[in-house]
């Protein structure tokens, strides 16, 4: 394994990121084993000038090269190493005031060190970390002892990192044409542009190679196109409904995040009942199902449910179900024109159960949960 540098962040370098000035002092290649492979990323320890360091870190993913900046935190509500060693995938977390929830438990070791590492940090050092995950936040919760550390992660685009430290990319259109004496820069435009060649047929023998070291990254998936229009009526298997409310809703799972239109119908009948047509599974099929509300004689709390792992088998109102998935949704977009309880950017947890012959579905927050029994019903066109 080459532990050769794949970004043009070297050592020495200075940039402005979030307002700071840093310095780059050095680079520790960092990896985790998956499946019997190791996966590689990179971790820049940066100096500010005034005072203190972050680090900005660099990964393959199989949609090309990722960037994020983390900064060490101290959490409202303290996490101990004891603490976190307990946590899984799924567990919900608060440290700042945020819900998240854990979405990735891991061992990291320390493969290379360039220039100066973070203070403790050697070749061979193995620290156990999770992630979580909640709206737009990430973090880190890392430990090697007793203590834990906390980071906050940001992700930032290619062109951010490369604007912050002054890195300019060719201008491929003036190398094309250049200006001036022909004889002369023609030459040098040719040279430039065949090493140019050269380095991207390079780089992308190194992305088809790397992406193979790991399971794909996250990846997104679109909501079908809206087919219904709020305040319009129609029948679902035989019963009357008219569209209260569209949400488009993103759905974030382990490794993979998806949207989803969902619309919440109003009965015409005298009992005023409620329904949730949700479109769109993230297969990127247009895909219906509508549930129903299940109001439990004991119900779970939003703590007890919390509580409950993909694998498990749970009894909401007399129907056993094998719980399939966990999930964070978050609404993207609302059109509710009676819009009581809900509005954009509110986040709920939630898990999926099946059983031989029905879905359930129950989502949360800290002070509402809701419980809901569905069955697929034909394509609307």
């Amino acid at each position: 394994m080459s532990f050769a540098n794949p970004t043009p962040i070297q050592l020495g370098m200075t940039g402005k990121l979030s307002g700071a000035d840093y310095r780059v002092v050095g680079r520790v290649v960092m990896g985790v084993v998956e499946d019997g492979e190791t996966y590689y990323w990179n971790e820049f320890n940066l100096e500010a000038d005034a005072g203190g360091s972050t680090t900005l870190v660099y990964e393959e993913t199989e949609n090309g090269g990722a960037w994020r900046f983390f900064t060490m935190f101290e959490p409202e509500y303290p996490i101990t190493a004891e603490d976190a060693a307990t946590k899984s995938v799924g567990d919900p977390l608060n440290l700042d005031g945020t819900d998240t929830r854990v979405t990735l438990v891991e061992q990291s070791r320390v493969y290379h060190i360039e220039g100066q590492a973070p203070e403790g940090v050697e070749v061979g050092d193995i620290a156990n970390y999770f992630n979580t995950e909640g709206g737009d936040q990430m973090d880190v919760v890392s430990w090697t002892g007793a203590e834990a550390e906390c980071y906050h992660g940001t992700t930032l685009t290619q062109q951010a990192v490369f604007a912050a430290f002054g890195i300019h990319r060719p201008d491929f259109n003036s190398l094309l044409h250049p200006v001036g004496d022909a004889s002369k820069s023609s030459g040098l435009a040719a040279k430039v542009l065949i090493g140019s060649v050269v380095v991207i047929i390079t780089l992308a023998a190194y992305l088809s190679c790397s992406s193979k070291r790991r399971p794909p990254a996250a990846t997104r998936i679109s909501a079908p196109p809206s087919l219904l229009k709020t305040g319009s009526a129609g029948r679902l298997k035989g019963a009357g409904f008219r569209v209260q409310s569209h949400l488009l809703v993103e759905i974030a799972q382990v490794g993979r995040k998806f949207e989803r239109r969902e619309y919440e119908l109003a009965s015409d009948s005298d009992s005023g009942g409620k329904a949730l047509l949700v479109c769109g599974s993230g297969t990127g099929a247009r895909d219906w199902i509508l549930f129903t509300p299940l109001h439990p004689s004991e119900p779970l709390t939003p703590q007890q449910a919390g509580a409950i792992r993909s694998g498990e088998t749970v009894n909401v109102d007399g129907i056993a179900a094998h719980v399939t998935d966990l999930f964070q949704s978050t609404i993207r977009r609302m059109e509710s024109p009676e819009a009581d309880l809900l509005k954009e950017g509110d986040v709920l947890y939630g898990f999926a159960a099946k059983s031989s012959d029905v879905e359930l579905l129950v989502r949360w927050n800290s002070s509402h949960i809701e419980f809901y029994q569905g069955n697929p019903c034909p394509k609307l066109r």
